[in-house]
């Protein structure tokens, strides 16, 4: 199907957990503070670079160094870090409601844990929960109001509802405030893409790489600004250079993926490219969905069906994974499912063409077959389906469009059903 969004951002937020690999949102979703509790430095190598080659005063009165040193994060309290680790290891193992107590413990403990309320913010979103969510997000931000998984948590359910201006209301102020938070400056350059604010997009992204030259959230919100600009090339580039800094973030793969999916003959590179995202973090929803969507393409429905399933538990107020997770359904002949996914997808925005289609596609399939319906009233349900597909499209619809070829067959197919139920309630 057709995908409403652009953004690789718009999917979700992941949990913040205190033990296992290190790494950020983009590398698995598992993120390790440091001992005393402070987020992980992500200024590497090309930071230090950086700031010793600019260490004289700046007009604000300080060094590069200085302005691009980050605030400590206040300590995990240790009486709430027991339970942020098992509510972490439930969330890890699927379950939900022990997560949610043991986080809700950790509030208890430490009324402060900005940690416990982002990662509620977090389980609220993946049950479909969205204002919830943003209110553990604010939450979040008014106890350390830098914290940039809460702010993109925020903007993710913004911009997911289509909200872009809304999001960058939330992102800029922070951003500003915030210089020396290179997380944020990056994400408010996606957010400015997003925005199609592309020139400014620039200008936020290398704010935080005169700090870091290799830090690669920045650089990812360069390769979109470059996509957006028509700039393929220069796109490659940067991505190539990112991949060589840090070969193991998700994103990276993705947006590699995407790369490869648009050249010819490039479709078995970007399977790849997704399945290696897909590897590096599992709960990366629109990796699946890009993945989900190749793999029903190629015929290998149950796979792709495995996918969208995974994505609908990640995003289930995503309009777009229940169109395709419908599309799936169908390809398996599981009707009643389909319906379900594709009614659930209408419910979630009405103004959705691709449902109406599906829905069109999947009655003409299963006539005689759908339950509860005979083959003419599917056909007959099939035809105000596709009528409403071409309603909601509009002037976007070509003249070659499938639909008009899907109704001129239904026409003649009820036309022939009629006369043969003519014929038998005769005899």
């Amino acid at each position: 199907m057709r995908w409403g969004i652009a953004a690789t951002m718009w999917m979700g937020a992941v949990l913040f957990m205190s033990y296992g690999c290190k790494g950020g949102p983009e590398s698995g979703g598992v993120q390790e503070p440091t001992a005393g509790g402070e987020a992980p430095d992500r200024a590497g190598e090309g930071s230090e670079a950086v700031a010793s080659a600019e260490d004289v005063s700046s007009p604000w009165g300080a060094t590069r160094a200085e302005q691009c040193r980050r605030p400590p994060r206040p300590a995990i309290s240790a009486k709430a870090k027991k339970p942020l680790d098992e509510g972490a290891r439930a969330a890890a193992q699927g379950d939900t409601t022990s997560a949610e107590t043991s986080f809700e413990q950790a509030l208890k403990r430490d009324p402060d844990a900005y940690q416990a309320l982002y990662n509620l913010g977090v389980l609220a979103d993946r049950r479909g929960k969205e204002k919830v969510a943003i209110d553990y997000y604010r939450r979040a931000l008014g106890l350390l109001p830098d914290y940039e998984l809460a702010a993109r948590g925020i903007s993710t359910i913004l911009l997911r509802r289509g909200q872009v201006q809304e999001a960058v209301a939330v992102v800029e102020p922070l951003a500003n405030a915030h210089r020396a938070n290179l997380d944020l400056q990056a994400l408010y350059a996606e957010l400015l893409v997003e925005a199609r604010r592309l020139e400014e997009a620039w200008l936020a992204a290398r704010r935080a790489l005169k700090c870091d030259e290799r830090f690669v959230p920045a650089l990812i919100a360069l390769v979109k600004a470059s996509r957006a600009q028509g700039r393929e090339e220069l796109a490659d580039s940067i991505l190539e250079q990112a991949m060589q800094v840090d070969s193991q973030v998700a994103e990276l793969h993705y947006l590699e993926g995407e790369r490869r999916k648009a050249e010819p003959g490039g479709l078995r590179d970007a399977l790849a490219a997704y399945q290696r995202a897909v590897q590096l973090r599992p709960d990366y929803a629109e990796a699946r969905m890009a993945l989900g969507i190749q793999l029903l393409a190629g015929g290998n429905y149950e796979d792709a069906l495995s996918h969208f399933q995974a994505a609908e538990r990640l995003v289930p107020t995503l309009p777009e994974v229940h169109v395709n997770l419908g599309d799936a359904y169908r390809a398996t002949r599981q009707w009643t499912e389909a319906q379900r996914a594709y009614r659930r997808a209408l419910e979630l925005r009405a103004e959705l063409p691709e449902a109406h289609y599906g829905l069109g596609l999947l009655f003409l399939t299963a006539a005689g077959d759908f339950p509860g319906l005979d083959e003419l009233s599917a056909y007959e349900k099939a035809v105000d389906e596709l009528r409403a597909y071409r309603a909601q499209m509009g002037p976007r619809l070509s003249r070659d469009d499938q639909s008009a070829e899907y109704l001129r067959d239904l026409e003649r197919l009820i036309e022939r059903t009629r006369r043969r139920l003519e014929r038998e309630g005769g005899t």
